[in-house]
């Protein structure tokens, strides 16, 4: 065979078709912005993806089942007229886990291979708080899966120690983001005002009480700070507390935005804190890093595996409002500090943060599941 033949050999190859199955895509918080980013770099050559509503936009259970329903009876059609190769399946705690196991124990029915993405923040609260008739279905349905992409070490022990999922078909894929090809300056001065970010949805559970009780304390000399709280949630309930603590006129709640937005936040941002009770691995930090953005954040989840405390972030103790106190005064006072950690977030999102290496990855193993040599695309 000559060179010309083996090259239109390549070109003709069909892409692996995958049906991604997930809530919309612009209404499932960070595992939606994380897809989007996905579908956007991927080689329409190597893959085909078709997405597959599982829920709706409600998260009424009455309401998510028609969905689901729909998308067994898509998959069904899928493999009957061969027109799917593998089944990519985002799962989360409770109702996600009813719905996508529903969707995931028809797959291993028909026969069409899967890759479970757990991106839960408490799937192992979750599973242990299960009757154990259960629990065996839950464990048997990962154990039967063909690959299993999880967020940190964290969820790569609990399959492995908890459910008898061997390490090889687990792999870790860290969230990823895209990027601007070059950063853009940031004043560092006590002269200039330090703009603080929040991203993500308002409640107890992301430490907003405390993010707005460490900020309260914080004297407004001799720098000046404002926060903006970019997020949904109870938006009442945090400007309620803001006023009461004497800094609602430095905080601005701008409600949920997308991620065109977020990005146009993060360009002008200084900080951005997270401190979580319970977090996955949050797209907000992989963002800052890609932006430069200096991280305060709380080390739960997956979060102390990349956010190393004085090396590329800081890291405050659940609930430890004393702490975070000092970490954000610390930052609004140096800015030479402020720059060096967002420059090394930006050089981890670099390494191994960034959407394009991600893509790559994610596509390499649904290759290897459904036993496909990958080509190079010409």
């Amino acid at each position: 065979m000559t060179m010309k033949d083996a090259k239109s050999d390549v070109e003709v190859r069909p892409p692996l078709r995958i049906a991604l199955i997930s809530p919309p895509l612009n209404a499932s918080g960070g595992i939606g912005r994380l897809m989007s980013y996905v579908l956007a770099h991927l080689d329409s050559q190597q893959v085909a993806v078709r997405h597959i509503d599982s829920r709706g936009r409600s998260s009424r259970p009455i309401l998510t089942f028609f969905p689901m329903l729909r998308a067994c009876l898509t998959l069904i059609a899928l493999k009957a007229s061969h027109r799917v190769d593998l089944v990519h399946i985002n799962i989360a705690h409770r109702g996600s886990t009813v719905r996508k196991g529903a969707i995931a124990w028809l797959c291993y029915l028909i026969k069409i291979p899967t890759v479970l993405h757990l991106h839960s923040f408490e799937y192992g609260e979750f599973f242990r708080s299960l009757p154990p008739l259960f629990q065996r279905v839950i464990r048997k349905m990962f154990q039967r899966a063909d690959h299993i992409i999880v967020l940190g070490r964290i969820w790569e022990n609990f399959l492995n120690e908890e459910l008898g999922v061997p390490k090889r078909n687990v792999s870790i894929l860290y969230n990823a983001a895209p990027g601007p090809p070059e950063l853009v300056s940031r004043h560092s001065g006590l002269d200039t005002e330090v703009r603080l970010l929040f991203v993500g949805q308002l409640g107890a559970r992301k430490g907003v009480p405390e993010l707005l009780q460490a900020l309260s304390r914080i004297p407004r000399l001799p720098f000046a700070w404002s926060i903006t709280m970019a997020g949904d949630g109870d938006i009442g309930g945090a400007q309620q507390l803001a006023l009461e603590l004497g800094i609602l006129d430095r905080v601005t709640f701008t409600g949920w935005l997308d991620s065109v937005q977020i990005r146009g936040l993060l360009e002008s941002s200084d900080v951005l804190i997270l401190p979580s009770h319970a977090e996955g691995f949050p797209m907000a930090i992989v963002e800052a890093f890609a932006y430069g953005v200096a991280v305060i954040s709380s080390p739960v989840g997956a979060i102390a595996e990349i956010v190393l405390n004085n090396e590329n972030g800081l890291l405050v103790s659940v609930g430890d409002v004393n702490a975070l106190e000092q970490a954000i005064e610390a930052l609004c006072l140096d800015g030479q500090f402020r720059e060096r950690l967002g420059l090394a977030g930006r050089r981890a999102w670099e390494g191994h943060l960034n959407i394009a290496i991600y893509a790559n990855r994610l596509v390499e193993i649904w290759f290897d599941v459904v036993g496909r040599e990958r080509v190079s695309s010409y």
